[in-house]
């Protein structure tokens, strides 16, 4: 309940009971009319006769005070028990949390189009500059690569066998596995669709070229890609984030001597390797899937690979595999130097390495497929 008394200009308003549910229309209607009273000076809010609130209460006499406060009026807060003092300390603690809130002004059409522009405009800069930053690293890997390849005891070949060991023959048991089982998959699949047309022994020399030029080298490139690339960048940003590479500048080291010249020679040489036996698990998963599936032998097989199949098609994996390593190496060092010094960032350009990788892996298949299609090779 809320009571007044007016006497000359001034009014004292009296709460009275519980204000812990919605406050009555009627009530507010009074206060507001005494607030738009001209001839009332000076309010005096009388706290001591509430028994209950909540803080829907203390938002509209919170409201109440502040209109008061804007018009110039004074107002006073009568609070003699300890539950009006209450209301009083926590109608100084919204005060204080509502004034800590920064008044963001609402943006007009044109400002936010403004922005929008602006954001894409730093967006094309970013994009401009890291391909600026990825020609100048590409530029000096490869003058370094030139530098050590004619002063080969700079080349630190421990590191390469490291890298050889951990990101090549470590990967091998995985590309076994799914280059037999893709491999075989295409062959009983391409014989399926062969054997409706009566040329189930055309899937021999179908499957076995479609694994020499593209299955075997592409399986291995994104294993490889997913795999070396990612563990690349992750191992540089975590030299970054441990002032490793601050202190090889320190010691005046050449960073891609150490960091990227053994990862590059150890991918490039081993590469073609993976794809060579990539290649042989391919071709045996081709012939177990069709001499169970479709009844052509291990010896037909080979018969027709003979035949049909020359060693172009083999040397058209091999000669991509080098191109493939490279792209992946690049990319994930490249991405790795880029890292912040946080582990969000850590996680943030690893994913982003094997993206990249994985497109750049694609892009050069298709350049190479055309190229050698073009060639009639």
């Amino acid at each position: 309940m809320i009571n007044s008394k007016i006497n000359k200009n001034e009014v004292t308003i009296i709460l009275q009971g519980e204000f812990s549910t919605r406050i009555a229309k009627q009530d507010i209607e009074n206060m507001q009319s005494l607030f738009d009273n001209p001839s009332i000076k000076q309010y005096i809010i009388n706290l001591d006769s509430i028994s209950k609130f909540d803080f829907t209460f203390l938002i509209f006499l919170f409201n109440y005070t502040k209109k008061l406060k804007d018009s110039n009026k004074d107002f006073r807060l009568l609070a003699n028990n300890a539950n009006a003092i209450k209301i009083v300390n926590l109608l100084k603690e919204i005060e204080i949390n509502n004034s800590s809130i920064p008044i963001v002004a609402k943006e007009n059409i044109f400002t936010s189009v403004l922005k929008q522009i602006t954001s894409i405009k730093n967006l094309i800069y970013d994009y401009n500059q890291t391909l600026i930053d990825f020609i100048n690293f590409l530029g000096i890997l490869i003058y370094t690569l030139v530098k050590s390849l004619f002063n080969p005891r700079n080349i630190r070949y421990k590191a390469i066998n490291y890298h050889i060991f951990n990101g090549v023959i470590s990967a091998m048991p995985v590309i076994f596995i799914v280059s037999f089982i893709v491999g075989g998959v295409i062959a009983y699949q391409g014989a399926a669709t062969l054997s409706r047309m009566g040329f189930i022994q055309a899937s021999v020399e179908m499957t076995a070229k479609l694994t020499l030029r593209e299955i075997g080298p592409f399986v291995v490139a994104l294993i490889v890609a997913g795999r070396s690339a990612s563990s690349y960048t992750a191992q540089i940003g975590v030299m970054k984030m441990t002032e490793e590479i601050d202190a090889m500048k320190i010691m005046k080291l050449n960073l891609l001597n150490f960091i990227v010249i053994p990862r590059f020679i150890a991918l490039i040489i081993s590469f073609p390797f993976m794809v060579f036996l990539s290649d042989l698990v391919s071709i045996f998963g081709c012939m177990v899937f069709l001499k169970f599936g479709f009844g052509i032998s291990f010896y037909d097989y080979i018969l027709q690979i003979k035949e049909y199949v020359g060693m172009n098609s083999f040397w058209t994996g091999i000669i991509k595999a080098p191109f493939y390593a490279a792209v992946i190496v690049i990319i994930g060092c490249f991405i790795g130097f880029r890292v912040e010094d946080n582990t969000q960032s850590v996680g943030e350009k690893t994913t982003t390495s094997v993206v990249c990788a994985l497109f750049g892996v694609i892009l050069i298949n298709a350049l190479f497929s055309l190229i050698f299609t073009e060639l009639k090779f």
